[in-house]
């Protein structure tokens, strides 16, 4: 076997021809646009001639499939009318197809014919029915049957690269889609987010805690009358007011019915309650900046959420994934209903009708798979979010001025994203759980006291409880969860104290502690639902909590309706009203959502204050303008 008749070679071949093809396809539909944008002087198509691949995912079984078609037909003992009958009748849909593509590639020998068949003399020749028949010639016989052997390569290219062009359907693509297709390489990707910094501000209103909770409590999800799934939050010292979330369909409007609404539950799983977290963080640092919409990089999102040490995945694997949860949790709905204010002051209707949780729009980057149309194996993801309708009236001056149940504010450990929920699932439900909460029982003096009971009945499904305590088996498994989300916790820096009346020493973690005698009285897990803990976040979120109001002002700050010029923030300035605050650096850099070494360089006068970041640092530091 010749080079040429290389399995990369046939395929070379074949591509050519269909970028041929879609020159000449645009060609026709507008003379000018391959001269202005597409094509070079000698007619080569911009970047990789092999642009096809960039777009569209090809497996390596049709290429093969369509080499082995081509070497059978090459192989067989043709006489020369069986294979001239073959390349003009079976090869004529293919030919019609490329009939306006004038290449040197495409030897039309296939309408040649043996010179005995030579029409006769005074004859008056019929029309032929399409180009490839004007360029009849008579050959020796040999000499024909040796030249349609060599251009076996070309046309057989030719047959396999028609029948890319019908299953993509680039016969029929619109100007505006074949632009896409040849511009796809250049498309600019966009700005994106900076990595979220160790500590960092989240909005933690009932929509938002309602919309995490859903992907760790699959068992509160229920039926409504209309067989919608629904998960519904409602208020303990309220019940009219409450939170419904839903599934939404393909269509806007459309809501999930209960099975396929839970089949979406089952895909997400608890990864979107990260997800969540993440997009509720970068929520809060974009407000600082009066901006409702940021844009993620699969890759970084990837990292924060700890899949970087998933080695028995893919990164393309990982985007896919990670692209398809996203999409899923765009597709969460909601609808609150929800009245607060003073008791004596005016109430405030938040009630919100059935809207996204969250708006998002999945770019994903890589080559198109042609029978899908989707992008199986993506090389990068960008993901554009923005809170949905809800936050207008959750995260506005209205609701900050009826009180901080409308403006809820809390403090995230950005480490806990990266625990793994498939060994360490119990730890994050209840890191996720505590940090949710935190902004809640703030008006509690022992706001971080909890009963061990309440926190596994918050976040633990109703019916492994209900096993743990009917079963021994179930009971001492539930207890070694527990004990290591504690151990996991305490290793990232949460403190746990536990009370010496009601949690005894030799039911705590990895104690070594000598039973009582009467220990059997009552079951382990009967003590241990009663036992009383105390768990504090990392440093420094205790002391970022107690300061209660600040946070209601940076996340919805006043309107410059100013246009005047202000005078240069000086490092001094900036130094003096840290320290006015008493804040430390660190603190400072969790406010602002930037890193400690910034701060440090800002105030050593290393770094210059950009009037972004002056103004943002006049807004957390009250600076007068």
């Amino acid at each position: 076997m010749s080079d040429r008749d290389s399995p990369a070679n046939f395929k070379q071949t074949t591509i050519e021809l269909i970028e041929e093809f879609l020159i000449k396809r645009i060609t026709q539909i507008a003379p000018d646009y391959l001269k202005r944008e597409i094509i070079l002087s000698d007619g080569v198509l911009k970047g990789e001639p092999n642009f096809l691949e960039q777009f569209f995912q090809i497996s390596d079984g049709f290429w093969d499939m369509g080499y082995s078609w081509f070497q059978h037909h090459k192989s067989m003992n043709w006489t020369a009318q069986e294979l001239h009958d073959f390349l003009v009748n079976e090869m004529r849909p293919s030919m019609d197809l490329f009939q306006d593509v004038e290449s040197d590639k495409l030897f039309i020998l296939a309408a040649r014919k043996p010179r005995e068949e030579k029409p006769k003399s005074g004859r008056k020749k019929s029309p032929s029915r399409n180009k490839f028949e004007n360029t009849v010639s008579f050959v020796e016989p040999y000499e024909y049957m040796q030249s349609l052997i060599d251009s076996m390569h070309e046309v057989c290219a030719l047959r396999v690269a028609a029948e890319l062009i019908q299953s993509m359907n680039l016969d029929n693509l619109s100007l505006s889609t074949l632009q896409n297709l040849l511009e796809g390489t250049s498309k600019l990707n966009p700005n994106v987010e900076e990595a979220l910094p160790e500590i960092t501000g989240f909005p933690t209103p009932v929509p938002l805690r309602a919309g995490v909770e859903s992907h760790y409590r699959r068992d509160k999800w229920k039926k409504d009358t209309n067989n919608y799934a629904v998960f519904e939050s409602t208020s303990k010292s309220n019940p009219r007011n409450r939170v419904e979330v839903y599934i939404g369909g393909e269509k806007d409007g459309d809501i999930l019915a209960w099975e396929a609404a839970l089949q979406v539950i089952d895909l997400m799983g608890i990864d979107a309650a990260k997800l969540q977290l993440v997009f509720a963080s970068y929520a809060f640092n974009s407000s600082l900046n009066n901006q409702s919409k940021f844009t993620l990089k699969g890759t970084e999102v990837i990292k924060q959420i700890g899949w970087d040490k998933k080695h028995r995945l893919t990164v393309p694997e990982k985007l896919a994934k990670l692209a398809s949860i996203t999409f899923h949790l765009g597709r969460m709905l909601m609808e609150c209903t929800w009245v607060e204010g003073k008791p004596k002051g005016d109430k405030v209707d938040v009630s919100v009708s059935i809207s996204p949780l969250w708006v998002i729009e999945v770019d994903a980057r890589g080559q198109k798979n042609i029978f899908t149309g989707k992008v199986d194996n993506p090389e990068e993801v960008y993901i554009n979010v923005s809170p949905g309708p809800w936050a207008e009236k959750w995260l506005n001056r209205m609701g900050m001025k009826a009180g901080i149940a409308l403006h809820q504010f809390g403090w995230l450990a950005t480490e806990i994203l990266k625990i793994d929920p498939y060994h360490d699932e119990l730890a994050l439900k209840l890191a996720i759980h505590l940090t949710m909460i935190s902004r809640i029982k703030l008006q509690n003096k022992n706001q971080y006291e909890h009963k061990v009971g309440s926190l596994l009945e918050a976040v633990e499904l109703e019916a492994r409880i209900d096993k743990a305590h009917q079963d021994f088996r179930e009971s001492y498994n539930l207890k070694q969860r527990w004990d290591s989300a504690l151990a996991l916790l305490m290793s990232m820096n949460w403190q746990v104290i536990f009370d010496d009346t009601s949690y005894p020493k030799w039911i705590r973690p990895n104690s070594k502690a000598k039973k009582p005698s009467n220990w059997r009285k009552e079951k382990i897990i009967d003590r241990l639902w009663k036992a009383r803990l105390t768990i504090m976040p990392p440093d420094p979120i205790p002391a970022l909590l107690s300061r209660r109001t600040e946070p209601l002002l940076k996340l919805s700050p006043v309107p410059r309706t100013t246009t005047k010029s202000l005078a240069p923030l000086t490092v001094s300035q900036v130094r003096t009203a840290r320290e006015v605050k008493g804040w430390s650096q660190r603190e400072l850099a969790t406010c602002l959502g930037v890193s400690q070494k910034l701060v440090s360089m800002i105030e050593r006068g290393d770094r210059t204050i950009t009037p972004k970041l002056a103004g943002k640092l006049r807004k957390v530091l009250e600076i007068p303008d």
